[in-house]
């Protein structure tokens, strides 16, 4: 995360895809990236920061609402993006195959946000990166597995919960003094976030229930059905077969295909 300026399985959400959102994840940032290769060769590539990275002052609070999403898509440089998908191979892999695909994306996404919103008391910054959405998987990843043995930094051997403890400790230190080109505040509320909803569960409750408001539509659509071939069938009993419309007469043979 850089700032610049004075950073039981679930079915998937959206298709059937047989990859998982670790490694879509890993190719949408890459290939985000790349644009950003391009852009950066042209006269666009300020502008294109200026409308997607996130700016607290300019850009959100001046109704760019999308940039608490798009940011943490961007990044500031090779090494930037290294780390970053380093750290989400590393650790997402295992913590999607625990929870599950859709549990995973809510759980990144939400980390995300959360370091997103953090990041707008940083007012005049601009801020861009994953990695407050890849601290809320290293997060996950400590509550998940806290005494596994990892490298930190690729030297020192360690178990996940001292990892993730003072990978917080540092980013609070760089807070307190500033930060330099590090949003250290959204590295704190990824982190947090993944804690957070790992601990309390709510990383498995979906914040738009599609397929529960589609059931409940298809059940009112049967309730509103029935109603309608009962009233229909009230009034055969009542005047005979003769007394009903042409109108009538479709939507009975319409209702009893459907049903």
């Amino acid at each position: 995360m850089s700032y610049y300026g004075g950073g039981r399985r679930d079915p998937l959400p959206f298709g059937d895809s047989p990859y998982p959102w670790t490694l879509r994840l890993l190719a949408i940032n890459g290939l985000i990236f790349v644009v950003q290769l391009v852009l950066m060769r042209t006269r666009f590539y300020q502008s294109f920061l200026m409308l997607f990275a996130l700016q607290p002052a300019t850009g959100f609070m001046r109704g760019m609402v999308w940039q608490i999403f798009t940011y943490m898509f961007l990044h500031g440089g090779f090494l930037h993006i290294l780390f970053n998908m380093f750290v989400l191979w590393m650790f997402g892999r295992e913590v999607e195959m625990t929870i599950g695909r859709r549990a995973f994306l809510r759980l990144y996404l939400v980390s995300g946000l959360v370091a997103g919103l953090c990041s707008l008391f940083m007012w005049k910054a601009l801020i861009l990166g994953a990695s407050g959405a890849v601290l809320g998987v290293l997060a996950a990843y400590g509550v998940l597995f806290p005494d596994r043995i990892i490298l930190a930094f690729l030297i020192i051997p360690m178990k996940v919960r001292y990892f993730v403890w003072l990978v917080a400790a540092l980013d609070i230190f760089g807070a307190i003094q500033g930060g330099g080109s590090i949003a250290h505040l959204a590295h704190i509320g990824g982190l947090a976030s993944g804690y957070v909803l790992m601990k309390t569960g709510w990383y498995r409750r979906s914040f738009v229930d599609l397929e529960g408001r589609r059931r409940r539509r298809d059940i009112e659509r049967q309730r509103a059905l029935r109603r309608r071939v009962d009233e229909i069938l009230d009034k055969v009993n009542r005047e005979g077969l003769g007394s009903l419309t042409r109108e009538e007469r479709e939507f009975l043979e319409k209702a009893r295909r459907g049903l």
